[in-house]
This record gives C-alpha cells, sequence and structure tokens, in this order.
C-alpha cells in the first residue's frame, strides 16, 4: 500500500470507538514500523474518556473547560503539541503542518482570547502497529483524502461531516458495515 503520510484519514460513519468515531487523523509518519497520525477535529473538552488518567488537578480543570485543546488521540495523553501550518519556523513534522513545544505559543492559545490562526494545541496521538491501518482501511473503517487547509479552516464540529460529503455519504441514515470500495 502506497504511504499515508500527509494524507487525511476519515472515519466511516459506523465508527463506534469512543476515541475513533467521527474523526479526522492528519497521518504524521506511515512506514514499515507503523503509522502515527494526530486526531485533528476534538476539543479534548468533549471527550469523556480523557480525564481518567489525569492526576494534577489543576490540570483537569483546563482541559475540561477549554475547547482550545485537542484531543490528538489516546496514546501519550500527558504530551502536548502544537500543529500549525507549515511555517519552515519549528521542527519539520511534514510537507503539510509542523510540529512545536513553543512555551510562548503553548500560553498565548490557552490564555489569550482569540487562538493564533492556523494553529491547534493537541495532546496525545493515534498509532497503528505495521499492516494494522492497512488492515482497517481494507475492512473499510477509513477514507482517505489528501490533505487539505480545512483542518484549520473549518469548525471542529463541522470538519468530519464536510469530509465524508465529499464521498456522498452523510452522518444521518447510513445504515451498514464498512467494506472494501
Amino acid at each position: 500500500m502506497k504511504s499515508l503520510k500527509n494524507k487525511l484519514l476519515i472515519s466511516m460513519p459506523n465508527m463506534v470507538d469512543p476515541y475513533f468515531s467521527k474523526s479526522v487523523i492528519f497521518i504524521c509518519e506511515d512506514d514499515k514500523n507503523g503509522t502515527m497520525g494526530i486526531i485533528v477535529n476534538k476539543p479534548i473538552s468533549k471527550m469523556k474518556v480523557v480525564s481518567s488518567g489525569i492526576k494534577n488537578k489543576i490540570f483537569e480543570d483546563i482541559l475540561n473547560e477549554s475547547d482550545k485543546i485537542y484531543f490528538g488521540g489516546p496514546v501519550n495523553l500527558n504530551e502536548a503539541c502544537i500543529v500549525q501550518k507549515n511555517t519552515g519556523k519549528a521542527d519539520d513534522f511534514s510537507e503539510k503542518i509542523e510540529l512545536s513545544t513553543n512555551l510562548d505559543l503553548i500560553q498565548e492559545i490557552l490564555f489569550n482570547e482569540k487562538t493564533p490562526k492556523d494553529t491547534k494545541l493537541i495532546f496525545g496521538h493515534a498509532g497503528w502497529d505495521r499492516h494494522q491501518l492497512e488492515d482497517e482501511i481494507k475492512r473499510g473503517d477509513w477514507l482517505i483524502q489528501d490533505y487539505s487547509d480545512s483542518i484549520f479552516n473549518s469548525s471542529p464540529n463541522d470538519l468530519w461531516n464536510e469530509l465524508i460529503h465529499v464521498y456522498g455519504l452523510d452522518s444521518y441514515g447510513f445504515v451498514g458495515a464498512g467494506g472494501i470500495s
């Protein structure tokens, strides 16, 4: 299978996993060791499954109250990164986005009224072992799309719906299980 790096993965409407239902994932790495991506459309405050492993009360309160912080996936929830359009200023993470842990930018995102343009603060990531994601795609769990700036330009609540509409699907009235297309 061709590399998925810099592609978007869109969960099928029948996905029921609480982490991945209605998810849009930017694939950051895809090689012989496996695949790593970041969910880009889920504010962490809406994720009921997140707070179970958090021991710091102040940190938990920030996460529960902020729509500016995103859930990137169930792996390494204690690690934060800033995802932004590639500007050439931070560590080059891919051709499309870059990754940063700039504390000044994290504070700006958290404490300024308006989040800097084309920037998201994300905790955690998603990961798949070698061939695991390929098997899930063959099973019909995911749609693949080229990268789109819509991950920054669309509302997180609307992004998944916008992207599945490209395939003629919607979240209402869709019945069935995944299959091979």
